[in-house]
């Protein structure tokens, strides 16, 4: 294998800042499409840069169609996330950095690292193809993949396929081979409380009537009782073969803390990856240093409901907003403005080609593979399982959940586990292809 070339693409993609969601960097992302491109293009494969309708740069390849022979799309992406406080880097994002055994730089695990991947796998099998391999290296999907539909619609013969394998996850932990089960959903909306008062002295108003964010608090306080579980009436809560996370891992995800304040549950894994759960995200309300003894009539909050991975998103829409209407005391009518929406995805954990993965996982780190959900979600994973109902979606990563820190300073890849997952796909595509 050569490692130590593929370990220079992966310096060389993430020297390329290609930031999808900041205008200042679409000229970067443009260049990394390009340099995308360019690799399959001295490989041999069909390649070409697509653009939908106000979407970000995609690269597509193929090899050459045999009939005979099954087909593989391999997926990542290109783009990556806003770099956030630099000083909390200890290197510099755009810089790559090999310390310890792991390339450090933004985008190195999500997902540069898969573009490589699949770079590496065409090459390794190039001479003696097992099956028809088809490339998407997305564009936007740090943006939410806002046009994946359109984009499939557009291209669908260059999609089509007896397996997608999405390179977008990771390893629940360093060296410990993992495949990917789930992906939760989400719902967000907006609360507003607004009292219909004016702003009054305290000494004039207080004690006769609630203040917004009396009201607003009194709502907030209403999603969880006292152990942390959430209350929402109807929500589903879903049951997978999910390998249980240490809470030591936990813990150092968290910020290394040891006394963080965890609600009971009989299973992290399953509290986060297979169930419902609500967080408040932002407040808008006067500031500390800016209050004066008035009772303020106006406040609202954002808050975000991750959703089992089978959830109906519009239905969950209906139960947190009827929470929320039914919550609100003293008789106040509080506005509810519905946010975004998206569909979780349940993954097989067995099939003919995930069975001869897990297969090879095993060989190449010695050792049983893991399932894992991830607790977030990404939106075009669900695409594709409901554009493609007949393919087998395999969800796999080379990237981390013990030091990878995706969307976070000093975010690294081990190259040991990018290696090892190289071979483990290699190997599996020729297995299946037979």
């Amino acid at each position: 294998m050569k490692i130590d070339k593929y370990i220079k693409i992966l310096e060389n993609l993430v020297e390329i800042p290609s930031i999808s969601s900041l205008d200042s960097y679409k000229d970067d992302v443009v260049k990394s499409a390009k340099f995308v491109a360019s690799l399959f293009e001295d490989l041999g494969l069909v390649t070409k840069i697509i653009n939908v309708e106000n979407g970000q740069p995609a690269v597509l390849a193929k090899t050459e169609v045999d009939p005979k022979k099954k087909t593989v799309l391999l997926y990542a992406h290109h783009d990556v996330q806003p770099v956030g406080d630099e000083e909390a880097w200890n290197t510099k994002p755009f810089n790559p950095e090999i310390i310890d055994g792991r390339l450090y730089g933004r985008g190195s695990g999500d997902d540069k690292a898969g573009v490589v991947l699949h770079y590496a796998v065409v090459e390794e099998l190039l001479d003696n193809l097992p099956v028809n391999i088809k490339i998407f290296i997305e564009g936007e999907e740090e943006i939410g993949s806002p046009t994946m539909e359109e984009f499939i619609n557009q291209n669908r013969d260059d999609l089509e396929a007896d397996v997608i394998v999405i390179a977008d996850s990771g390893n629940i932990k360093i060296g410990e081979p993992t495949l990917t089960t789930s992906l939760r959903g989400l719902v967000d909306a907006t609360i507003k409380v607004k009292v219909p008062i004016q702003p009054v002295h305290s000494g004039v108003g207080g004690g006769i009537v609630p203040d917004a964010m009396m009201v607003l608090s009194k709502v907030l306080s209403s999603f969880h009782d006292e152990e942390g579980n959430l209350l929402i009436k109807g929500l589903d809560v879903d049951s997978q073969n999910v390998t249980e996370i240490d809470k030591d891992l936990i813990e150092r995800m968290l910020g290394g803390e040891k006394n963080i304040p965890f609600f009971k549950t009989s299973s992290i894994s399953e509290r986060l990856w297979l169930e419902p759960a609500l967080d408040i995200l932002a407040i808008d309300a006067p500031r500390v240093e800016d209050s004066i003894n008035l009772i303020i009539p106006e406040a609202s909050a954002k808050v975000s409901l991750r959703l089992a991975p089978s959830q109906d998103p519009d239905k969950a829409m209906e139960m947190l907003k009827s929470h929320v209407k039914e919550s609100s005391p003293w008789g106040v009518d509080v506005d509810f403005i519905e946010g975004a929406k998206g569909s979780g995805v349940l993954c097989a954990s067995s099939g003919e080609f995930i069975d001869i993965l897990l297969e090879k996982f095993n060989e190449a780190w010695g050792k049983e593979p893991s399932f894992m959900g991830v607790g977030g979600s990404i939106p075009f994973a669900n695409i594709f399982s409901e554009q493609f109902p007949h393919a087998e979606i395999a969800l796999i990563g080379a990237s981390d959940g013990e030091l990878g820190n995706a969307h976070a300073p000093n975010e690294s890849v081990e190259l040991e586990d990018l290696e090892k997952m190289i071979t483990a796909i290699s190997e599996t595509l020729i297995v299946f292809g037979k």
